[in-house]
């Protein structure tokens, strides 16, 4: 192992090495899920799920499946590494965004969802559900989405009823229940709101530093661009799919 890349609510990644190439793997544990506070998910259930989800997708901007096992009450989901840094890192390290660099991010984004929305070969249509900085990361000019241990097949009535048991996606007391409801949903919506939120949060060091103004204050984008961005919160009526989201950015991007 060469060290850890990230830790989340359910489970650590860690750097690996075998045979001249690094990968990344995720390793799920009750003891980790317990000291989280998830009492009532079990690491195997939770594996096995997201295990079950990279083994149907193949995309070269999705880290591919390696391999699964357990060890020692450990359960590990080993995936091809991704060189780069995430959307999250980047902005961190004072990375600036202006609108155009934000539509481009996002025309990317949204194609990648599009993907995991349609049902293609063995890959069932996805929703992801956790899209947010820390699970986007870029290599040069390309886009990653990393991270599904909360995403579930559409219109699967058994993995709906699996996920209701978990935690919310993110909580917090500055989080508003619109918020919560959105990000827990089980449609396309989720990650429509998901890739709204991405947009806003893109302009973080671009934006007006008075924290107390709502974003569309903060941030000085066209008024095409703040009306898209809407949409994809729910705020402003609702795209009828992420093609049909897509479709709209493509016609006002320059």
């Amino acid at each position: 192992m060469e060290g850890l890349l990230g830790g989340g609510s359910y489970g650590v990644v860690a750097k690996v090495h075998k045979a001249g190439r690094y990968y990344a793997m995720k390793v799920y544990s009750d003891t980790y899920l317990q000291q989280k506070g998830h009492q009532s998910c079990l690491a195997i259930d939770l594996f096995q799920r997201e295990t079950w989800i990279m083994q149907s997708i193949r995309h070269p901007e999705i880290p591919g499946y390696v391999d699964s096992f357990s060890y020692e009450a450990m359960y590990c989901l080993v995936q091809d590494y991704i060189h780069g840094d995430t959307l999250a890192t980047l902005m961190n390290l004072g990375y600036c965004c202006q609108e155009k660099e934000v539509k481009n991010l996002l025309c990317k984004l949204l194609t990648l969802v599009n993907f995991l929305h349609q049902p293609k070969d063995k890959k069932p249509a996805l929703v992801h559900r956790d899209l947010r900085l820390s699970n986007i990361m870029l290599d040069k000019q390309r886009l990653f989405i990393i991270d599904f241990g909360l995403a579930y097949p559409l219109h699967h009535i058994a993995g709906e009823s699996f996920l209701m048991k978990r935690p919310p996606a993110k909580t917090g007391t500055d989080v508003s229940p619109s918020y919560l409801s959105m990000r827990n949903d089980y449609s396309v919506q989720c990650d429509l709101f998901g890739a709204g939120v991405v947009t806003v949060d893109l302009f973080t060091n671009a934006a007006d530093s008075d924290e107390s103004l709502h974003w569309e204050q903060r941030i000085s984008v066209s008024k095409p661009f703040k009306t898209l961005i809407r949409r994809l919160l729910g705020v402003e009526g609702e795209f009828s799919s992420c093609l049909d989201a897509l479709e709209h950015l493509r016609a006002i991007h320059e």
